[in-house]
């Protein structure tokens, strides 16, 4: 699994799946800031990263609750997550609070999310 690094936001991703961790502990709610400049260079690194995860990854609005990234069901911890982006940054629940994982991306979630990261950055 590959691995990177905004801040304290941790970044994996593998084959059909991307995902949002940050150190153990006892997380629940995190926000994290970035700069105008490494907000875009995270939205593109998300690209990137999405290309390398699935085939053909085409942006879209999220039109039903299966692409919208807003909440997403953690089959493993059989509880939900949520994941908004703010200005220059991104608010996230984890589905559970001893874990380091945030968020799982599937293939339609994440097209969306790309979706609404190139709307706030305006491209």
């Amino acid at each position: 699994m590959k691995e990177r690094i905004f801040g304290d936001l941790i970044i994996k991703h593998r084959k059909s799946a991307i995902f949002f961790e940050i150190g153990e502990g006892e997380y629940y709610d995190c926000i994290f800031r970035f700069t105008e400049h490494e907000f875009k260079e995270f939205t593109s690194y998300i690209e990137e990263i999405a290309n390398e995860s699935w085939n053909n990854v085409t942006p879209k609005v999220a039109d039903s609750m299966g692409t919208d990234y807003s909440e997403y069901y953690d089959k493993e911890f059989d509880n939900n997550g949520y994941l908004s982006i703010i200005e220059n940054g991104l608010r996230i629940e984890g589905p559970y609070t001893t874990t380091g994982r945030l968020y799982k991306f599937n293939k339609a979630k994440i097209q969306s999310f790309i979706f609404d990261l190139r709307k706030k950055i305006g491209c």
